[in-house]
């Protein structure tokens, strides 16, 4: 079922006991960052702060955190059973993101109850947290979607976006020239104009799950939101700019990023999706001139930054929808054979090989994506014998199938990639310089090489036959004594 609200949202996650309500009252400079994390890493329910620090009068009183944590949730707001396996969710999400839904456009909607001016605007009656010990301050856009349009096209994109507070009307902002906003930001640049935007933030749980996703620039996020849903998205225009918001979304923040370089100010530190932080630097900034919102909103936020003892919300939405995005690039390029899809954080993918290029062909179709900038740095391509969710037999495959003189490792110098990776060089992490970060690529071909078939000392195999393998006479015949030997 599509779901009208974040509020709804809430309801059934509350109904299949996934839900803590929190009203205990917590602090918004690190507690609440310190709740979640550890409630993250036990796999725990989504989380309603409902008492919070300097926020029990302010216009937001409630923090909803988590929603999108567990692959059971990802399968609830695909309107799966909450038991579905993450084989089939990703099945589901492959085939939804092939579809398109457009919107529809309505004329009011419960996210105008409220529109506030001028000295009205006050970004800190949010109760946003200092999500992490060293950021430089309150992380308001982590968990939303920042909408702006192509002033050529007029197609809308939907992304997510770090934002932090710099006063109670701007906003910093880290913008990557090669993402597709910020490819309209060049645009805007350009003609000499300032960029309108809108952060949307709480609604259904499907805006999100898009607007992370490397979505192709051609295509208009709030198509693909309305295919997962599986319900076309009522779409309102803004106060200040023609762009479109969900109608029914909790907060609207309005705006516009001037594109002069002299009106950057510092943004940052943050604790980045890859578990170290981004760098502070001198960065576009969100001017607010409006926000609209719903009689007491439901702010929503998440913690960002993982590592393999403290999951989040990005590697549980990215485990899936980067399997079914890798899938589809694949498949659209006319790679056959895929069989299986690690995507982060290095990028497993296991094959029926029929030819002596193929992980080649897979690792070429995947690096030519846009969905490149921030993943697919380093693929490893496996054999359809070995399991790739068991790390011991993938261990045996780089040991025994990998000859790094035979061509199995290549590697693609100074490729496009992301901007927060700390093992790049800080100034290939100039954002603004070289349009996005400085990447060295790397496939790692851990099948067996055709190039031995011919000098084979065991037929037309590849490979010899598995030493581990035991004659099926003689396991019949332990299996029939196993109790005379005596053998526990």
């Amino acid at each position: 079922m599509p779901y009208n609200d974040i509020r709804e949202w809430i309801e059934h996650l509350e109904r299949n006991k996934r839900l803590k309500k929190i009203t205990a009252e917590v602090n918004w400079d690190g507690e609440i960052g310190a709740i979640t994390r550890l409630v993250f890493a036990k796999k725990g329910p989504a989380l309603l702060f409902e008492n919070i620090k300097d926020h029990r009068k302010t216009i937001c009183k409630k923090l909803f955190v988590g929603g999108l944590g567990r692959v059971s949730q990802i399968a609830l707001m695909l309107d799966l059973p909450i038991d579905t396996s993450p084989q089939h969710v990703i099945k589901v999400t492959r085939e939804r993101f092939k579809r398109k839904v457009p919107p529809n456009v309505v004329n009011n909607g419960p996210v105008k109850e409220n529109i506030l001016y001028g000295d009205k605007i006050n970004l800190f009656e949010f109760p946003v947290p200092k999500w992490h010990p060293l950021d430089g301050g309150r992380y308001i856009n982590t968990f939303c979607g920042v909408v702006t349009k192509d002033p050529e096209t007029e197609i809308l994109n939907v992304g997510t976006y770090r934002g932090m507070i710099l006063e109670k009307n701007r906003i910093g902002v880290l913008l990557i020239p090669f993402q597709h906003w910020g490819l309209h930001y060049q645009k805007y640049r350009e003609k000499g104009l300032d960029m309108p935007v809108a952060v949307v933030t709480g609604w259904d749980p499907a805006l999100v799950f898009v607007a992370a996703a490397p979505i192709p620039k051609d295509i208009c996020e709030y198509d693909v939101i309305g295919s997962i849903r599986e319900r076309a998205v009522d779409l309102i225009k803004c106060e200040t700019s023609d762009l479109l918001v969900p109608a029914t979304a909790e907060i609207v923040i309005e705006g516009t990023i001037s594109t002069d370089p002299k009106d950057y100010e510092p943004e940052g530190p943050f604790g980045e999706f890859t578990g170290y932080y981004g760098e502070r630097r001198e960065r576009p900034v969100i001017k607010v001139n409006c926000i609209t919102h719903r009689n007491d909103p439901i702010y929503r936020g998440t913690l960002e930054g993982i590592n393999p003892s403290w999951p989040n919300e990005s590697s549980a939405m990215g485990g899936i929808f980067l399997s079914a995005i890798a899938w589809n690039i694949l498949e659209s390029q006319g790679v056959s054979g895929v069989l299986d899809i690690i995507p982060v954080p290095i990028t497993i993918i296991k094959i029926h090989k029929t030819f002596q290029g193929q992980p080649r062909q897979i690792a070429s179709a995947l690096w030519g994506s846009s969905a490149a900038l921030d993943n697919f740095k380093i693929v490893i391509v496996v054999d359809d014998d070995v399991n790739i969710r068991d790390y011991r037999e993938l261990y045996v495959s780089l040991a025994y199938r990998v000859n790094a003189s035979e061509g199995d490792i290549f590697i693609m110098k100074e490729s496009f990639g992301s901007a927060l990776d700390p093992s790049t060089r800080p100034e290939f992490r100039d954002e603004f310089n070289y349009g996005c970060g400085l990447w060295d690529r790397i496939l790692i071909d851990a099948t067996k090489s055709f190039k031995y078939t011919r000098h084979s000392l065991w037929g037309k195999n590849v490979y010899p036959p598995s030493s581990t393998e035991l004659d099926s006479k003689d396991l019949e015949l332990v299996k029939r004594r196993w109790e005379e030997y005596g053998l526990e």
